[in-house]
């Protein structure tokens, strides 16, 4: 508690060090005043024994009267006692007194100075003056006054009791003065911490309360101005970090930084997904998370020759444009890292192939038809034969092939409006039992020359879609004709009508060739054919019915799918929302 508070640190060494110095001025008092009042008292007992010499001196006769005298005088003092021999005989009281003196003593003593003892020579417990007593007969003697060492601890136990009480007293004066003065400096501190602790926690409002122009004041001005240089400082870098993350986060392309180990440092939200995409077997967090193998060799190519490197990578299926860069310290020399951007082109890469296609399949079906009505029109031109039935077949393919011309261009047009949500639809209350019988008629004929059985299942009641009838036809024909015309001899095209609570299906299925399972994701493509050369009959079908049918059932609110083994056969399976339910 005391270690952790500045405020208890500042008193308990204000109060140690001012305790301190009283204890030891009490001590210095206390020998002082010791000193002192056995001085005075001396002084007291030496003046009481020149009386007494004085007096044996004018009446040296009397001696038993100035005895008694004396001892009167004594009666003033407290526990004190005169004792006089006029002469120093053997074995006297005195004369052992004298006798036990030392050599300084025996010469102060007969020089006719007192001789001042504290509990000496025998006088134990007593403060003795020793004085020379002179007489006539030139014999010496001595004066002894004496007194009790407890008669002086009265006022010693008083002054020491001043000493104790003015000790306590300036030791509480101090721990008062200690604390105020103590929770005055320390005040800005424990504001300066409590305003630290906010800006740790991101709160830079909080400012420091300054009373005084001392340093402790000057500090809290100056982390007053701190905080708020800071403050800027911090809102200007969230600024640009936050422009920073909306920038990366609105990119398509992912961005990646990573240190020079490989862990990924920043990665926005599409850096992130595909990331996770291509490495599922790792937790999609940036602190652990380490760029791919490929990626890591690319990096130290980049580190090596400390240039930006570009490279075009497959992974699972994709194909992914990389550009790496590499970053560097604050000092501008020291490689810290790397920064990747890198774009999914699978999507360019295949419309770049579909136009290639595109611009091929459309060059490959016009050939023909032109190729061929240019040589009927130059055999016409040539007047080739005389007979008017040649030149009449000449004329009548040459029309044949105009109007499959017109087709592709209709159908070219078409299917460029409908992508493009321009098509206009005819939405009518259409029944697909009707409209499936309608189809199975019309197919009916051409099953039977082909020798393919054609059936059909529909409800009795009417099922009622709201649609266009002419492009539900148009989508309904285009299935049936490709299940016939892609089924064999003695093989069977069924035509089943369903429903279920909100949607209308119709399903074609057919026992014929199929379609191979890696083709089934581009059959919605214009132009593309699974097998081009079996698509050559006198249908003239150019690559344009799926894609096309597809387009006109989204358009209905529906969705079509395929479901086909090589060898086995096709099934194809369009929705349609029911009357009365959302399309």
């Amino acid at each position: 508690m005391i270690r952790n508070s500045i405020v208890a640190k500042l008193w308990l060494t204000i109060v140690a060090m001012v305790g301190l110095v009283l204890l030891l001025l009490s001590f210095l008092l206390q020998q002082f005043f010791d000193n002192y009042v056995y001085q005075q008292q001396g002084a007291e007992l030496r003046r009481l024994a020149y009386s007494v010499q004085t007096l044996m001196a004018q009446n040296p006769v009397s001696v038993s009267r100035n005895i008694t005298l004396a001892k009167q005088m004594a009666e003033n003092f407290d526990n004190a006692s005169i004792t006089v021999e006029t002469s120093l005989q053997a074995h006297g009281a005195l004369e052992q007194v004298f006798q036990a003196f030392n050599t300084d003593d025996k010469q102060l003593f007969l020089a006719g100075s007192p001789v001042v003892r504290e509990g000496g020579y025998g006088d134990k417990g007593r403060l003795s003056v020793y004085l020379l007593l002179k007489s006539s007969n030139a014999h010496t003697g001595m004066i002894r006054v004496t007194q009790q060492m407890s008669a002086l601890d009265a006022p010693l136990t008083r002054m020491r009791n001043l000493i104790v009480f003015a000790v306590v007293l300036g030791v509480l004066l101090t721990t008062g003065l200690a604390f105020v003065v103590s929770k005055n400096l320390s005040r800005p501190l424990v504001q300066m911490n409590e305003a630290a602790e906010d800006m740790a926690r991101g709160n830079f409002h909080h400012r420091v309360e300054v009373v005084t122009s001392d340093e402790v004041g000057r500090l809290g001005r100056t982390f007053n101005a701190l905080t708020s240089e800071l403050e800027r400082t911090i809102a200007a870098l969230s600024v640009e970090k936050d422009q920073l993350s909306s920038i990366l986060s609105s990119l398509i392309d992912g961005v990646v930084a990573a240190d020079g180990d490989g862990r990924i440092t920043l990665a926005n939200p599409p850096a992130l997904r595909r990331l996770a995409a291509l490495q599922p077997d790792q937790e999609a967090t940036e602190g652990d998370r380490k760029l791919p193998g490929p990626l890591l060799s690319m990096m130290e190519n980049v580190r090596r020759v400390n240039q930006p490197q570009t490279r075009e990578l497959s992974w699972q299926g994709r194909d992914y444009f990389f550009v790496m860069t590499p970053l560097y310290e604050s000092d501008g020399a020291t490689p810290r890292g790397v920064v990747c951007v890198f774009r999914d082109v699978t999507e360019e890469k295949k419309l770049d192939r579909l136009r290639k296609d595109f611009i091929a399949n459309v060059s490959h079906e016009l050939r023909t038809p032109l190729s061929m009505m240019q040589g009927y029109s130059e055999a016409l031109l040539d007047e080739f034969g005389d007979d008017p039935v040649s030149r009449r077949e000449l004329t009548s393919i040459i029309h044949d092939e105009s109007l499959r011309m017109k087709r592709l261009v209709n159908d070219l047009l078409d299917l460029a409006q409908l992508e493009s949500g321009h098509f206009q639809m005819d939405y009518q209350r259409v029944d697909l039992a009707e409209l499936a019988r309608r189809v199975h008629r019309k197919f009916a004929q051409l099953a039977f020359e082909r020798s393919v059985t054609l059936t059909i299942r529909v409800p009795d009641e009417p099922l009622l879609v709201l649609a266009d009838e002419d492009r539900m036809e148009q989508v309904c024909t285009n299935l049936v004709d490709n299940a016939i015309r892609h089924t064999g001899k003695d093989g069977s095209v069924s035509l089943v009508l369903t429903r279920s609570e909100r949607f209308a299906r119709i399903s074609v299925a057919d026992t014929g060739s199929g379609i191979p399972k890696d083709d089934l994701p581009y059959i919605w493509e214009r132009f593309y054919k699974a097998d081009k050369a079996r698509t050559r009959g006198v249908s003239g079908g150019i690559g344009l019915g799926l894609a096309i049918s597809r387009h006109i059932v989204l358009e209905h609110g529906g969705d079509i799918m395929v479901n086909s083994e090589e060898g086995q056969g096709t099934t194809f399976t369009l929705s349609l929302p029911l009357t009365g339910t959302e399309r």
